[in-house]
């Protein structure tokens, strides 16, 4: 069998002359189209072809479809700086509460705990700014997904949760093995189990509440198919 291929040129004038030429004999799109791919036409030339053809009789550029290159990256945005500031405010939230357990429970062997007051004005701000952030941005998201239902199935959603809910379950796993180490060393601490049960109430909820909000379908449409 031959592999030889029609050369493609440099524009695709030759295929759209003749894709108009077949059109004004009276021949069918479909039957153009896969007289030039059995030929050996690449299907995306033969569409770019199309594509031009009919731009060209119509006036006006074909529309953009939903879930271009463009649209990804704009959804990437919007989920990777979600992610980001809920990373950042639920960090500033831990250190606060373990800045709170220092204060609560002091360790006289270890009296180097940096200058409390720097600390909570600096977890502080990072959660008055991150908070209202993230807010923000899964309100748009929500959103989106309630007015686009098939953003429901897109990857970029699916990627990065499952990557933010990998991260999560990761510091999950870290929090238990240095419990358990500790543990075993029969230096079980007060303190340090308020600082493990801390870390696992706050990545234990982004882990339930992500996990949850993943596997949300959208719900059944109903079409109005009364005839007025």
């Amino acid at each position: 069998m031959s592999t030889d291929l029609p050369p493609i040129p440099d524009s695709r004038s030759e295929l759209v002359q003749f894709i108009l030429l077949a059109r004004d004999r009276g021949t069918s799109d479909e039957f153009i189209s896969k007289l030039l791919r059995d030929y050996g036409w690449p299907s995306r030339e033969v569409e770019r072809a199309f594509f031009e053809v009919y731009e060209g009789l119509l006036g006006r550029p074909l529309p953009t479809p939903r879930g271009t290159s463009g649209e990804l990256a704009r959804d990437a945005f919007f989920y990777l700086l979600a992610f980001v500031t809920l990373g950042i405010w639920i960090q500033a939230l831990g250190e606060m509460a373990f800045i709170f357990i220092n204060h609560l429970i002091p360790d006289n062997l270890n009296n180097y705990y940096g200058d409390p007051s720097w600390q909570v004005a600096f977890a502080l701000a990072r959660l008055i700014v991150a908070y209202p952030v993230y807010l923000g941005l899964m309100r748009q998201i929500n959103r989106d997904l309630a007015t686009h239902r098939e953003k429901h199935f897109s990857g970029v959603r699916k990627w990065l949760t499952y990557l933010t809910l990998l991260v999560a379950a990761l510091i999950a796993i870290g929090a238990v093995i240095a419990f358990l180490t500790s543990f075993l060393r029969g230096e079980l601490t007060p303190r340090f189990l308020l600082k493990v049960l801390v870390v696992l109430v706050l990545d234990g909820g982004v882990l339930w509440y992500y996990f949850d909000w993943i596997r949300r379908k959208p719900g059944a449409k109903v079409l109005n198919l009364a005839h007025e």
